[in-house]
């Protein structure tokens, strides 16, 4: 939070056809200025929203498009029922390879089915969460019902594969048991690249091509780029178990998986679980080289420190069992701390704003009372009860970046789930935090962090003196390159 009496906002706009887009935003303010320089998001609260469009309003629902979305949850339903009965009653190895083909695809729905109710949320609170995103990704974005009609197919596709090959196991049929995971696979994959016109085939290509500048993050960082790749830090797990069940489905056979080729001991598993940090490594990299946010560094740091945590848990499968307990081990267990204890300090400090640790540094005490903003979005008890339950739940997350942990499947699979729903917490205030920087930028675009138990129309136009944290420069200045 800034305070200041005159702000002078230069911005300088490069000319083009179809566009004009900000190249650099430069704020001067007076000295004296107190402020945290943000590492949060770094270049991508720099502001490519220039033209904010409000959405078009929702589109009524028709009586056949409800029965189609309830019928279609009451698939789910059913399915979801019979595949809990069906895996009481096949044989034990057919079980395990249920868990290693169909386990890791359960958390993506997940996230899906997540990202859903967040956008219903918004939607029915009139939080404009677009703005965070450029004006040209904030086309591609989809309402609550279209969102909600491809979280329940892409759940009916997994499921109904599910049940088919735990049906064909239990009247041991293995033959067409072996063609329902690499038809499942190869499905999915269609369905996300499919070029025709078909469930939303805009947004489908949209999400295709932010995945492939995620995988390949050698180019500018735009908000969609660090969102999604945020998000798939907490779904590291499944990606490494998606990688092992291609890798055994390319090397087959399919229901004797060899596991020397694609098991806990090979490097499949260390690989996938750090390529996830590894691209947000690179992403803070390369918007510290583009904007100069020094925190950059610092959040590059944080998302190094799972490297020494999945590198020590696969060591177990690479010494004897006195060299694990005895160095190994707790090298693991500090290592895991560490990150657990930073990514938390991050979260609420960086991502959220909330002054906790900084608070209990200035009064030299280990307990604290946080400062919140002036005026939240959520009543205070929520935040309260986010940091809690963020903290507990950043522990079980070092269960995830440990592959000598994931022997018992439905423990696993519980600790995953858990990590969805602490992404899914996190969401709501950095969606906040960052609506409330362009909303002190941009005063024009109206109210955008409506204050709790208020209404958005019932708010005036705020006339905000009051900076977006960002990197400070000499002489009490802030630079922020827009490069989007």
């Amino acid at each position: 939070m800034f305070r200041t009496a005159d702000v002078e906002v230069l911005t300088r706009k490069e000319s083009s056809t179809a566009s004009i887009s900000p190249r650099a935003v430069r704020v001067r303010a007076r000295a004296g200025a107190e402020g945290m320089a943000d590492g949060s998001s770094g270049g991508h609260a720099a502001l490519d929203r220039t033209n904010v469009t409000p959405r078009p309003p929702l589109p009524r629902h028709h009586l056949a498009q409800r029965l189609r979305s309830g019928l279609l949850l009451l698939l789910n339903l059913g399915l979801l029922f019979v595949l809990v009965n069906l895996l009481w009653v096949v044989p034990v190895g057919s079980q395990d390879l249920f868990g290693l083909y169909y386990a890791p695809l359960f958390p993506l729905v997940i996230m899906l089915w997540f990202w859903t109710a967040f956008v219903a949320y918004c939607e029915r609170r009139h939080v404009r969460y677009e703005v965070c995103f450029s004006s040209e990704d904030q086309k591609y974005l989809m309402h609550s019902d279209k969102l909600f009609l491809v979280s329940n197919v892409l759940t009916a596709i997994v499921l109904g594969s599910g049940v088919a090959f735990l049906f064909h196991s239990s009247v041991n049929n293995p033959y067409l048991a072996s063609y329902q995971p690499p038809i499942l696979y190869l499905g999915l994959l269609a369905f996300v690249l499919n070029p025709t016109n078909v469930l939303f085939k805009e947004t489908r290509l949209f999400f295709s091509s932010t995945a492939w500048r995620v995988f390949t993050p050698l180019r500018t960082v735009t908000w969609a780029d660090f969102l999604l790749a945020d998000v798939l830090t907490s779904l590291a797990k499944p990606l490494s178990d998606t990688e092992r069940a291609v890798c055994h489905l390319m090397t087959g056979p399919v229901m004797s998986p060899i596991e020397e080729r694609c098991g806990s001991a090979s490097l499949v598993i260390p690989v996938g679980l750090a390529l996830p940090y590894l691209w947000r490594f690179v992403q803070c990299i390369r918007v510290y080289l583009d904007t100069g946010a020094r925190p950059q560094i610092w959040n590059a740091v944080k998302y190094s420190t799972a490297f020494p945590v999945i590198i020590l848990s696969s060591m177990q499968y690479h010494v004897d069992r006195d060299q694990w307990h005895g160095f190994y081990r707790p090298l693991w267990l500090a290592a895991a701390l560490l990150n657990s204890c930073y990514s938390y300090f991050w979260d609420v400090e960086r991502d959220w704003e909330i002054q906790l640790f900084s608070v209990a540094a200035k009064q030299r005490s280990l307990v604290a009372t946080p400062v919140f903003q002036s005026q939240l979005l959520y009543p205070k008890p929520f935040y309260l009860y986010l940091m809690s339950s963020n903290f507990l739940l950043r522990l079980a997350w070092t269960h995830k970046l440990s592959p000598h942990l994931r022997k018992n499947q439905l423990m696993a699979l519980t600790f995953v789930v858990l990590e969805c729903f602490r992404r899914f917490q996190w969401l709501f205030v950095r969606i906040e935090v960052e609506l409330r920087k362009i909303q002190a930028y941009r005063p024009e675009v109206g109210i955008l962090v409506p204050p709790a138990g208020h209404k958005q129309q019932q708010l005036h136009h705020p006339h905000s003196d009051e900076l977006a944290p960002g990197e400070w420069g000499p002489a009490g200045e802030i630079q922020l390159e827009d490069r989007l």
